[in-house]
């Protein structure tokens, strides 16, 4: 047996010797991105600084736990005991056992009412998306930091023609530039001229700024958001359906009356996605 049998045999041992339960998973998706992010540090460190045997030998050990944890997630997705919203986040292109386990274990689709509630607990309802000093966070951490994580997965795919919401990011961010461009966003950017301190290296965006538009980094975020806030809508409309309770509109919709809705869209497991998912939410998060 060579090395790369034998590590997936011990792989194979590890994932079968714990069940993971529906209280254990956001403290499992906490642990997998704690791992990756150390994982990745000393992997820069040892690319600068020249290999390293203890380091090698840890970051083996720790790349080895996430595949665990990945493989586990993915079989808790495919189990019955995950819900539906789950089951359907992970069959979108972009979304993989990770993120998928991570939107399930923190939101309760029960106990949100409405879509606004869940944009606030997410961080990405205004006014609900930044730290105040001395005051207590208006949203949960760990998921907001899971939707940005969320954003940039959907920009890695946004150039395939099969993935629903990459293919909104392109739109979306197609239609920030146009509006950026028509000066839509003067005020925007007279705000963030007030708001914020630039250093030297900045000068780039504070001229864009200052001529009324929004930086490119600006417009990335807002497209991002976007097509995060229609995500989780679906997230917790397919969950509520799922246990025949009831929907309510957002805010701007059914009060408001704005248009712009876009409709769920309940889909076959993608078939091609498998290890190809797994191993990108490994490398990227």
């Amino acid at each position: 047996m060579n090395h790369q049998e034998t590590r997936n045999v011990l792989i194979d041992k590890i994932i079968k010797t714990y069940e993971l339960n529906a209280k254990d998973i956001a403290d499992v998706v906490e642990l997998y991105y704690d791992a990756q992010e150390l994982r990745i540090k000393h992997a820069n460190r040892e690319r600068a600084e020249g290999p390293g045997e203890l380091v090698s030998w840890i970051a083996y050990w720790l790349e080895l736990g996430e595949k665990v944890v990945t493989s586990k997630l993915k079989n808790w997705i495919e189990s019955t005991q995950s819900p539906a919203e789950a089951k359907w986040a992970y069959d979108q292109i972009g979304i993989g056992p990770i993120i998928a386990a991570g939107l399930s274990a923190h939101i309760d689709v029960a106990k949100a009412d409405s879509i606004s509630a869940v944009w606030k607990f997410a961080g990405q309802a205004p006014g609900f998306d930044r730290r105040t000093k001395s005051i207590k966070l208006p949203y949960n951490a760990r998921l907001k930091v899971l939707c940005w994580k969320m954003g940039e997965s959907f920009v890695k795919v946004s150039g395939k023609e099969d993935a629903t919401y990459g293919q909104l990011y392109s739109q979306f961010k197609t239609e920030e530039i146009r509006r950026n461009e028509a000066g839509l966003y003067a005020l925007a950017a007279a705000n963030e001229l007030t708001s914020k301190k630039f250093k030297a290296e900045d000068s780039i965006t504070k001229k864009r700024l200052l001529a009324g538009m929004l930086s490119d980094a600006h417009l990335h975020a807002r497209a991002k958001r976007r097509v995060c806030k229609i995500f989780l809508a679906h997230f917790w409309t397919i969950g509520r359906q799922a246990r025949g309770l009831t929907i309510r509109e957002p805010y701007a919709i059914a009060i408001l009356g704005h248009d712009g809705k876009i409709q769920a869209t309940v889909c076959e497991k993608n078939q091609n996605k498998g290890a190809s998912q797994i191993d990108r939410e490994t490398q990227n998060g």
